[in-house]
Formats: C-alpha cells, structure tokens, sequence
C-alpha cells in the first residue's frame, strides 16, 4: 500500500489542479525525486489515465483515469439511488446540489446535479477536507469523537479568510449540527459561496454519506436556507429509506 500511495497522490493532484501540472510542480508537492515521479507518470500515461504534453513538461488528469471511477459509480448503489433524488431536489432548488463521502479526514463528491449559476461547476471525484466543509460536518457529526478528534490534532488548513480554525468552534459547529440535522458554512472552501448538508442517517449503518446544496451567498437569504434545509432533510430521508 505505501507503495501505491505515490501513485494516487500523482493521480488526486492531477486531478485537483485547475489546469496542467509541470514536472517542477509534482515534484514539489509530492516531496519525491524527478526520476521517481516520472517513472510513475510514464505509468499513467501508458493506461490513459494522465495526459502528458510532447515534450513531457506539464501534465493533466487523463480521459482514461474515467474508467475505475465510472466502474466505482456504477456499482455503489447509493450513487445510483440518489441520481433521481439530487435531480428533483436541483429542480426545486435551482442550486447545485452534491452527493458525497467520507473518505479518512477528506468527504469526496461522488454525484452533482449543477445548477444554470453554479460559479464551481462539476466537482465528481473532487476531495476536500471533511471538518471545513458542510457535507463534512454533517457526517462527522454523528461519528465517533474520537475520530473527530485525529482529524483536529493534524491540524485544520484555512482556505480563506472566512474559515474556521478554532477547535472549539469547529465543536461547536458539529454540536449545532446535531441539534439542526443541517451543517452550514458559509465561504469557509470557496469564498462568495455557502454550502448547507445533511446527513444521510440509516438505522444500523454508519454515517458516510451526506447530501450538500452550494450557493452563492448573495442567494442565500435566511428563506432561502430555511427552504434548503427542508429540501436536504426530506431528500435525506428518502434516500436513507430506500437503503434501508
């Protein structure tokens, strides 16, 4: 496995990065030598899952890399029951909404339905850190404290000046959560951009899994959120009873 962790970490930089990566760059990031990340490169660009440029400079995520996550997709059957659901739920909303899930101390979206006015645009299989972001905190609010607390003693990463670093009110936040059903922020990932999420709960079952609706804070009125957290709470509800 810890010989594979390079490799994905090529794979999830790529495929986070706004535009192509230089050799420079991956190197930097990834903390290993030239040689090494380039045999790993050659690797993924044989099998299609990067795209490496003539003169083997810059890099991007690759069309082939679609093949394991569609097959991912395909066969998780809550990505599949939850299609129809982020559909009507866009629909009554007009805003994006996402279905993601908790992967280590990161959620990852597995599923959207974009909205006309969406300023992030798709984001399936994109990582963000799980205690900065709504869908996150929804689901870490009913997992165990003490994983709650490995994920704060690394450290929290302020992505802009709205972020919340503080443990206490990251607590705080989860607390609110539990008391709502509905975890919010507001800026902390995208500046301009709020972010409301609900778990979904089902009886037995961990919670991984969390449906989001992001929207541009000038739209997010105190109705508007009202309105939202009572979408998210029906169309979790749904879900979590159609896997039950």
């Amino acid at each position: 496995m810890a010989d594979e962790s390079p490799t994905l970490d090529l794979l999830e930089r790529l495929a986070a990065a706004p535009d192509r990566m230089t050799i420079d760059a991956l190197c930097r990031q990834i903390g290993l030598p030239e040689p090494l990340v380039r045999g790993r490169l050659a690797h993924l660009v044989a099998r299609g899952w990067v795209d490496a440029d003539a003169e083997g400079v810059s890099y991007a995520i690759g069309v082939g890399a679609l093949r394991p996550g569609s097959a991912y997709l395909s066969a998780d059957r809550t990505a599949r029951l939850a299609g129809p659901i982020l559909s009507r739920l866009r629909d009554q909303l007009d805003e994006s909404v996402r279905l993601v899930r908790l992967d280590g101390a990161a959620i990852v979206c597995l599923a959207c339905r974009e909205s006309a006015h969406d300023p992030a645009g798709p984001v399936v299989g994109r990582r963000f850190p799980a205690i900065s972001a709504a869908s996150g905190r929804a689901i870490l609010a009913h997992r165990a404290p003490a994983e709650v607390d490995a994920i704060l003693d690394d450290g929290v990463q302020a992505h802009t000046i709205d972020s919340v670093v503080s443990r206490a009110e990251l607590y705080a936040a989860l607390a609110d959560c539990r008391t709502r059903g509905v975890a919010y922020e507001r800026g902390e990932l995208i500046p301009g951009v709020g972010c409301l999420a609900a778990a979904v709960r089902v009886p037995g079952l961990p919670v991984t899994d969390a449906i989001s609706c992001g929207v541009p804070l000038p739209r997010l009125t105190p109705d508007h959120t009202d309105d939202i957290a009572t979408a998210l709470h029906h169309a979790t509800a749904t879900l979590a009873e159609l896997l039950t």
